[in-house]
C-alpha cells in the first residue's frame, strides 16, 4: 500500500488543480514549495510574511500600478513562493517586472477572499490537493483514445519532467528526451502490460532532481495513465490489424487481376485500377516504385507485433503508404505522377533507418512503373534488390537501377551449397584455415587469375597467395582447372558468404549452419 506524501505542496501542483487552474499563471519555478497562504491587505501584512509563503494580495495592497510593484519588490525581499492577485490590478508591466525579479505571479479572475480560503485548505492537507490533481488528471486521461493523446497529457501535467512509451530501446509517443541519462536527472519506469499480463512496453520519465515534482508523484501519475495507454494500446492494435488485413487482401486481388490479365505485346499488361483501391487511399494508376523490407536474415513469417512496430515506424509522417506483410518480409510502395521524382521517397528511408537497424532489416527499391501491372514489376525489383542489399548489413539500402548481373548471386541458396562442400570437400572443411583458403580462391578467381590483383584486394603478399593456393590445390580446389573453375566459382561464394554472416569459420557450414540467404 501506498502512503500519500506529505511533503508540502509546489507552485507547480498548485498551479494544475482548481482554483489555479483557470488562472494566468507566470511561473518563475514550478518546483518553489509552499508551506502557508497569507492573505495580506497591507504592506505591514506583507513585511512580517516568511519565506515560502503564497501571498494573496487584497484590499490596499492590491490598488494596482505602484502598490502592485512595491508588493513585487517586497515579495522578492521576502523570498515568498508567489504573488497571487486580481486581473483588475494587474498590468503587462507587473508580468515583465515579475520576470525581472524571478517571482512568480499568478493573475485571477475570481474572489481574492474566496481563493486564498481554497488554497490555505490545499496547502495545509497536501495529500487531499495531491488526489483532487489526480482525479482531474483521470478524467483528463479517460477522454483519451490514442496512445499519442494519453503521452500529451502526461506530459502537459509534469511539465518539465519528459515523459515516453518505449518498446525496446524505440520511443513510439511522447518525448525521446526522457531516455537521455542526464546528471542529477532519475528515470521512473513502469510496465505497461498487454493482454495476459504480457509486458508490452514501459512508460519512462526523466525526473530533475530536485525538480517540479517529487518521483513517487510522477510515478503516481504513470501509473494512473496505464488503464488509458492498455485501452489505446488495444484499440490502436484493433485498427491496425484490421487494416494490415484490408490491405493484404487487396494487394492479393491486384496481384491476381495482373496475372489474369495476359499483355498483347512484350509491355505491362493493361490493367483497370479497381474502384476500392481508392478507398484505401492507393493511387495505383499513377507510376509505382515499390519497397521491400526484410530481414538480414530470414527466419519465416513474423508475428504480428513485430508487423505492428515496423507498420507504425514506417508509416510515421507517411500514413497514406502502405505497408502488406508478404513471406519473411514487408511490401510498400510509393505513387506519384512524376515516376523520376523520389525525394519523398528518399526522406522516408532516411526517416526509417533507425528502426531499419533496430528491427534488422534491409531495404530493397524497384523502378517506377505505371499501373496495377507496374506495381507488380517493381514489387519483383525491389525484393531482389532486397536480397543484394543483404550483403551491406542491417539498414542498408538497395535501388534495382544499381543492381545489375550481380543480382544472380543474391538468390544462391548459400546453405544448400556449403552443405556440397561438406560432402565434397572433406579434408579443406577439416581444414583450421580453411576460412583463409577459400577466401584466397575466391579473390584470385575475382580477378581473372591475376595473383597481384588478388593479393591487393587481400592486404597480403603475392607469396602468400602462392602458399595459399598450393595448399588450397592439396583438399581439391583446383581452381585453374577450366571444367571446374564455375563450380569452385560459386562454392567459394557461398562459403564466404555465410563465414561472413556471422556463422563462423570455425564451425561447420553444412546443415547445422543453416544462417544462409537461400532463395525462397
Amino acid at each position: 500500500m501506498r502512503i500519500p506524501s506529505t511533503l508540502p505542496i509546489t507552485l507547480g501542483e498548485l498551479a494544475r488543480i482548481q482554483p489555479l487552474s483557470g488562472a494566468e499563471t507566470h511561473l518563475a519555478d514550478p518546483a518553489r514549495k509552499v508551506e502557508q497562504v497569507v492573505l495580506a491587505e497591507n504592506f505591514d501584512r506583507l513585511r512580517r510574511c516568511t519565506p515560502h509563503v503564497l501571498v494573496v494580495l487584497h484590499n490596499e495592497a492590491a490598488t494596482g500600478g505602484w502598490s502592485l510593484a512595491a508588493a513585487l519588490h517586497l515579495a522578492w525581499e521576502r523570498n515568498l513562493s508567489a504573488v497571487v492577485v486580481s486581473r483588475d490590478v494587474a498590468e503587462n508591466s507587473s508580468v515583465a517586472l515579475a520576470e525581472r525579479l524571478h517571482m512568480s505571479l499568478i493573475i485571477i479572475d475570481e474572489d481574492t477572499v474566496d481563493v486564498a480560503l481554497r488554497l490555505a485548505g490545499q496547502v495545509s492537507a497536501p495529500a487531499a490537493a495531491r488526489a483532487l490533481r489526480q482525479a482531474r488528471v483521470a478524467e483528463l486521461l479517460a477522454e483519451q483514445t490514442g496512445i499519442r493523446g494519453v503521452l500529451g497529457v502526461l506530459n502537459r501535467e509534469l511539465n518539465q519532467v519528459p515523459v515516453a512509451l518505449v518498446i525496446g530501446g524505440a520511443v513510439i509517443a511522447g518525448q525521446a528526451a526522457a531516455l537521455t541519462e542526464r546528471p542529477s536527472v532519475r528515470q521512473i519506469e513502469v510496465e505497461v502490460h498487454a493482454p495476459g499480463e504480457r509486458s508490452a512496453a514501459r512508460l519512462v520519465a526523466a525526473v530533475p532532481v530536485p525538480g517540479p515534482a517529487a518521483l513517487d508523484q510522477v510515478e503516481s501519475l504513470l501509473r494512473l495513465a496505464r488503464p488509458s495507454l492498455q485501452a489505446a494500446w488495444a484499440h490502436s492494435r484493433l485498427d491496425a490489424a484490421t487494416r494490415a488485413s484490408h490491405e493484404q487482401a487487396a494487394f492479393g486481388l491486384l496481384r491476381r487481376l495482373a496475372l489474369e490479365t495476359p499483355p498483347e505485346s512484350s509491355e505491362l499488361p493493361e490493367v483497370e485500377v479497381p474502384s476500392w483501391a481508392g478507398e484505401l487511399g492507393w493511387q495505383v494508376g499513377e507510376a509505382n516504385r515499390a519497397v521491400w523490407l526484410a530481414p538480414v536474415r530470414p527466419s519465416g513469417e513474423p508475428a504480428p507485433e513485430i508487423t505492428f512496430l515496423i507498420r507504425a515506424s514506417w508509416q510515421r509522417g507517411h500514413t497514406t503508404w502502405p505497408l502488406v506483410a508478404e513471406g519473411d518480409g514487408w511490401i510498400s510502395w510509393h505513387s506519384g505522377t512524376d515516376p523520376s521524382d523520389v525525394a519523398a521517397l528518399r526522406r522516408g528511408l532516411v526517416a526509417f533507418r533507425d528502426s531499419a537497424v533496430a528491427h534488422r532489416l534491409v531495404i530493397g527499391v524497384g523502378r517506377a512503373h505505371p499501373g496495377v501491372g507496374g506495381l507488380m514489376r517493381s514489387v519483383a525489383e525491389a525484393r531482389l534488390a532486397a536480397h543484394v542489399a543483404r550483403e551491406g548489413g542491417p539498414g542498408a539500402v538497395q535501388w534495382f537501377d544499381q543492381v545489375g548481373a550481380n543480382a544472380a548471386l543474391a538468390w544462391l541458396p548459400t546453405t544448400e551449397i556449403a552443405q556440397v562442400a561438406d560432402l565434397c570437400l572433406e579434408e579443406l572443411m577439416a581444414a583450421r584455415d580453411r576460412a583463409a583458403l577459400v577466401q584466397t580462391v575466391l579473390a584470385v578467381l575475382d580477378a581473372g587469375g591475376s595473383l597481384s590483383q588478388a593479393s591487393q584486394q587481400l592486404g597480403v603478399h603475392r607469396n602468400t597467395v602462392l602458399a595459399r593456393l598450393a595448399r588450397a590445390r592439396q583438399f581439391g580446389l583446383t581452381y585453374d582447372e577450366p571444367g571446374q573453375r564455375l563450380a569452385l566459382h560459386v562454392l567459394c561464394y557461398a562459403l564466404t558468404s555465410l563465414w561472413g554472416a556471422g556463422s563462423g569459420a570455425s564451425s561447420s557450414s553444412g546443415s547445422g549452419s543453416g544462417s544462409g540467404s537461400s532463395a525462397e
